[in-house]
């Protein structure tokens, strides 16, 4: 199987929706309904969790700007410890 793709396509009057020519008939495809770009920008909440999300973003590289890169070794261990966690509780 190919990696997925996205599509976006508008519903007709006739509630068709068109998918491009190079889609295999018979193809499984998700439709989902989503807000228009004018929607998104207007919705004043979203907005400003999106900017606060971003700034907490750009806060935790700059925090962890001079941290050194972490080893094989301790990727490891991290990942040990993790599962003995999972499998402990």
């Amino acid at each position: 199987m190919s990696s997925p793709t996205m599509f976006i396509s508008i519903v007709e009057p006739d509630h068709t929706v068109k998918a491009p020519s190079n889609m295999t008939i018979g193809t499984k495809v998700i439709v989902m309904p989503m807000p228009s770009i004018v929607e998104l920008l207007e919705d004043t909440g979203r907005r400003a969790r999106f900017a606060a999300t971003h700034q907490a973003v750009r806060e935790a590289i700059r925090a962890h700007a001079n941290t050194p890169p972490l080893t094989d070794e301790t990727i490891l261990n991290l990942v040990h410890q993790a599962r003995q966690t999972i499998h402990n509780h």
